[in-house]
C-alpha cells in the first residue's frame, strides 16, 4: 500500500479545523492536534502557529513520520495498512499497535516488532485479511465504547466514531 493512497483514505475522515470544548484533543486540523503541530514545527526550527494554518505538505510529512512509519504501516497488507494507519492517526501509534495486537492474538504491549508480525502472519494464514480487519475494527469499536464508559461527556462523539468504523469497513471491504 502506498502512503499517498492511505493518506487520502484517512483524510476522508478528518475534517477541517475544529476546536470543540469537550474534545480532549483540543484544536485540531485534518487530524493533527495543535500539540503535535507545535512539536513538529519546533523540530524543524519553524515558528509555532495555529494548526488552522497547516498546509498539505506539512500534513503529509507529519502523518508519514509520526504515524505511518512508527506504526509499520508499510509492512502490512494493503487494506489492513489503511485501517491501522487510520487507527494510529485517531488513537495514537501505541494504542493502534495494541489494537492490532489484540486482533491478531499477540501480546498487546504496544510495541510493533517481529512477535507482532509473526502473530499477524499466523492470523492471516488461519483466516484472511478481511477477517483480521473485521476483528481489528470490532476491537476499535469496543474501545470507543470504553472511552464513553470512562468519560460519559464523550458520548456526543460516539456516533461519529462509529460512522468512521462503518466507512472504513466499506472502503477496505
Amino acid at each position: 500500500m502506498s502512503f499517498e493512497r492511505a493518506l487520502a483514505a484517512v483524510l476522508l475522515h478528518e475534517g477541517g479545523y475544529v476546536n470543540h470544548p469537550e474534545d480532549r484533543g483540543g484544536p485540531t486540523a485534518r487530524g493533527v492536534t495543535q500539540r503535535v503541530y507545535d512539536a513538529w514545527r519546533r523540530s524543524h526550527a519553524l515558528p509555532v502557529r495555529s494548526v488552522a494554518e497547516i498546509g498539505n505538505t506539512e500534513i503529509a510529512a507529519i502523518y508519514l513520520t509520526q504515524y505511518w512509519h512508527p506504526a509499520w504501516c508499510d509492512k502490512l497488507p494493503n487494506a489492513l495498512s489503511i485501517v491501522h494507519f487510520d487507527a494510529a492517526v485517531n488513537h495514537g501509534v501505541r494504542r493502534a499497535i495494541k489494537l492490532l495486537q489484540r486482533a491478531v492474538g499477540a501480546n498487546d504491549d504496544g510495541v510493533m516488532g517481529m512477535e507482532t508480525m509473526k502473530s499477524l502472519e499466523t492470523a492471516l494464514e488461519m483466516t484472511n485479511e478481511d477477517a483480521v480487519i473485521d476483528a481489528y475494527l470490532d476491537i476499535r469499536s469496543d474501545f470507543y465504547e470504553e472511552i464513553v464508559e470512562r468519560d460519559p461527556t464523550q458520548v456526543k462523539f460516539l456516533a461519529g466514531w462509529k460512522n468512521r468504523i462503518r466507512a472504513l469497513r466499506r472502503e477496505v471491504g
